[in-house]
């Protein structure tokens, strides 16, 4: 199979989508697929950062976003896009983003008659509380949404009343569009019980063949001794102090200031802990300028961006691995984590099905005390945090990426035979896979 894999964001951005979407092209090309990646050249404060790319990553003009930093604004003509598109021969088409050059894909779908997929990778009706300039965004989406699908009179009303002033009207925008965009699909992945959950409990969404398919995860290369030892130096962390670890974007929606007040907390009783954040983003300085004026000050350090590849000596150097986000639709950061043999503390349990509470991690409720408590908890046992490690590593192998890309290529394969068939009896097979597929984890 030839598949096409449409992304509004990729190198140099480095975040779960860009992960998830070199997974998918690494594990498809293992089995002897083709895979092509379709995403942004961002040109302007950028310029310079994209690496090297292989011929089957095509690029298309841009420039950074206004709206939010890690997407760009495309500017391309989708006609002559579509012709070597066409040319590619593509069997499938999987979308990762609403953006411009996720709805290409949809264009390019219909017009050549590709069976469609979306995968829901970012929760943009939850970012609306933190980025409300994404909002001028997707309007202006939304405007070209009927270039791009095909719409019934149903379908057009629908999209109008996305334009309707309302309460909450940013979310229900959201709400309104995204349906419409993955009822066009042949089939909608979500990465957790919590997306299915969400996008389920959406007017319309009935019409949509939604299932659940986290993203694989193999276990990040290990770091030596030397080289931990070398990396906790390089950050002041002394060899007999105790470190928990976030990795991840710094930005709002991950609720990191909370971090702050619970390792004030945590240091009453466990004084030799230090806190390590790796990752980057627009937040950061926000989050440096509140624990400067936490008495935690001295225990909370930060390592900027670190590339996938060397994140080993992060996971390598940290006991405990903490994830306060409760706007993700998966963190691919907690399977890296538990692969690495790390316990977890986190406070949105629908999100992942990699960590259980009381079995290779705890999880509470979304407040300072909380958290506090449960870094205590594992720093102080080490029989405890032994046991969770253990049973982080068991539970994360059970979602490697060679049997996760497995059902996906099930799925692309099972929707190039049925391409020919009636679209209810299309429909209908189509939803019998995605039942087998989400069953094993709706059912725990």
């Amino acid at each position: 199979m030839r598949i096409g894999l449409f992304t509004d964001t990729y190198h140099p951005s480095i975040n779960g989508i860009v992960t998830v979407v070199d997974i998918i092209k690494k594990q498809f090309e293992a089995e002897g697929h083709e895979a092509y990646i379709f995403c942004q050249h961002l040109y302007g404060k950028g310029n310079g950062r994209n690496k090297k790319d292989d011929p089957k990553v095509i690029r298309f003009p841009g420039v950074e976003s206004a709206f939010f930093d890690d997407y760009g604004i495309s500017a391309f003509f989708p006609p002559m896009v579509l012709r070597k598109i066409k040319k590619l021969d593509l069997d499938v088409i999987i979308f990762f983003t609403p953006g411009q050059v996720g709805l290409m894909g949809v264009y390019a779908a219909k017009k050549l008659d590709i069976p469609l997929v979306s995968q829901h990778s970012t929760d943009l009706y939850e970012y609306v509380d933190h980025y409300p300039m994404v909002i001028p965004g997707i309007m202006a989406l939304a405007t070209i949404f009927p270039f791009h699908i095909r719409m019934n009179g149903k379908d057009a009303r629908e999209w109008l009343k996305s334009f309707t002033p309302r309460r909450k009207w940013g979310k229900k925008t959201i709400e309104r569009l995204i349906t419409l965009l993955y009822q066009k699909c042949d089939a909608a992945i979500t990465l957790s019980r919590k997306s299915y959950a969400q996008i389920s409990n959406w007017k319309g969404s009935s019409k949509v063949n939604l299932t659940i398919m986290p993203t694989g995860v193999d276990p990040l290369p290990r770091a030596d001794k030397q080289d931990i030892e070398k990396f906790r130096l390089s950050h002041g962390i002394k060899p007999d102090q105790k470190v928990a670890l976030y990795v991840g974007r710094l930005s709002p929606d991950k609720n990191l200031e909370i971090l702050i007040p619970a390792m004030e907390k945590v240091l009453n009783k466990n004084k030799d802990t230090q806190l390590l954040m790796v990752g980057y983003f627009e937040y950061e300085e926000e989050l440096k300028r509140l624990s400067e004026e936490s008495s935690a000050r001295d225990n909370i350090k930060f390592t900027g961006r670190m590339s996938r590849e060397d994140l080993g000596v992060a996971y390598g150097a940290a006991d405990v691995f903490v994830f306060p986000s409760v706007k993700d639709t998966q963190g691919l950061v907690l399977a890296e984590a538990a692969l690495a043999g790390l316990p977890i503390v986190m406070v949105d349990e629908p999100v992942t099905e990699i960590v259980r509470h009381q079995q290779n991690g705890l999880i509470v409720d979304n407040n300072v005390e909380a958290i506090a408590e449960a870094l205590t908890s594992i720093l102080q046992n080490e029989e405890l945090t032994k046991n969770m490690s253990k049973k982080s590593i068991e539970l994360a192998a059970e979602y490697s990426e060679a049997k996760q890309t497995a059902k996906l290529i099930a799925l692309c394969q099972h929707l190039v035979e049925n391409q020919s068939a009636e679209p209810q009896v299309k429909r209908r097979r189509v939803r019998k896979l995605l039942t087998s597929f989400g069953r094993s984890v709706l059912d725990e």
